[in-house]
């Protein structure tokens, strides 16, 4: 493994302990396209955590469109994650990692996301 493979499996090992573990969870939807006016928001997590789920649920609800993308299967999930957080000014580790109409949010909060939905 390159050392640049090293330091992002490092990182992305940061990120993914953040998550509580728990008993398997069923498989979630394949990535989407990007953030558009059809999927307004993308979440950015692992298939066994928790809060991604709970994000993904949430969402699924209230019958808005969200794309899924796996940070601990997916390097350039993982870059692209990272990007967007680097672009919003947020610091800090833990998944998921949310963006919502273009605005990031880190971790799932239900207020901010509805906040972000409606501003």
């Amino acid at each position: 493994m390159t050392r640049t493979g090293r330091a992002a499996a490092g990182a992305v090992a940061l990120l993914l302990a953040a998550c509580a573990h728990g008993p398997p969870l069923p498989p979630l939807a394949p990535a989407g396209p990007p953030v558009s006016a059809e999927a307004p928001v993308m979440v950015y997590g692992a298939t066994w955590c928790r809060h991604t789920r709970a994000a993904l649920d949430w969402f699924a609800a209230r019958g808005i469109p969200a794309r899924f993308r796996n940070v601990e299967s997916d390097v350039a999930a993982y870059d692209e994650m990272t990007t967007r957080m680097q672009a919003a000014g947020l610091g800090g580790q833990g998944i998921p990692v949310l963006d919502v109409r273009g605005r990031v949010l880190l971790g799932f909060h239900a207020e901010e996301a509805e906040r972000a939905l409606h501003d």
